[in-house]
């Protein structure tokens, strides 16, 4: 993966200062870490990006975290046990490594199947799918959707979906069917997902568990680079 170049660099820096409620330029000068206090019970956050960190959550999480340097903050345990020791029901939602792409990708058609926009095609995948995978890709509730459908079966094979964060960043993600992983159609997604983002005027995100060797083999086989991480533990009732 080669290096962003900097205009790219700087809109993805302030999608995300925007997102964060940081000013415009916090995350595109010499890198820092930055604190955003939010309420009580909100999430606990720590993105690293382009050598800024930020870290968001209660104000007592925030005091906390100062004595622990950043290296560490990444780390999911980390998080975690930080988080607890201000509330019951702390729960991870996992570390992922950020992705971008400049280009769309060069793949070619797919041999597996047919895009299709139908919305039927695009729930069977989620109703097949674990919850958790469900959750992670986002696309139950991503305004935009599709699903590759097998040509010979018409059986639903995986799907992908979008949402446009700040008007800039197209949030990507992909679902494969449990029993069709491995052939190829989560990387099919991915790049169709990816094209009609380019074509919007969008620059493709793709959040990729940090442990997940296959997403990460996908997004690099897109051509994205990474560019940050980002750690969240929620606090549940």
């Amino acid at each position: 993966m080669t290096a962003l170049q900097d205009h790219t660099r700087s809109i993805i820096a302030l999608s995300w200062s925007r997102m964060l409620g940081l000013p415009d330029e916090d995350l595109l000068g010499r890198p820092a870490r930055h604190e955003i206090t939010r309420p009580d019970g909100s999430a606990v956050s720590f993105l690293q990006l382009f050598g800024h960190a930020v870290l968001s959550g209660p104000a007592e999480v925030l005091r906390d975290a100062r004595g622990i340097d950043d290296a560490a903050l990444t780390e999911e345990r980390c998080l975690l046990d930080l988080a607890r020791r201000h509330g019951e029901g702390a729960r991870s939602r996992g570390a992922s490594t950020l992705l971008y792409a400049e280009e769309p990708p060069s793949l070619g058609p797919s041999q597996l199947g047919a895009i299709s926009y139908d919305q039927d095609h695009v729930r069977a995948v989620l109703a097949e799918s674990p919850a958790d995978d469900v959750q992670i890709s986002g696309i139950a509730t991503a305004p935009w959707s599709a699903a590759l459908v097998s040509e010979d079966s018409g059986a639903a094979l995986g799907a992908a979906g979008r949402e446009v964060w700040s008007g800039m960043l197209a949030q990507l993600g992909v679902l494969t069917a449990p029993s069709r992983r491995r052939a190829g159609v989560g990387l099919h997604l991915g790049a169709v997902a990816a094209e009609e983002a380019f074509v919007e005027g969008l620059i493709p995100q793709w959040q990729a568990r940090s442990q997940s060797v296959g997403a990460l083999r996908i997004a690099s086989r897109l051509g994205f680079t990474a560019a940050g991480t980002q750690t969240t533990v929620v606090f549940e009732q």
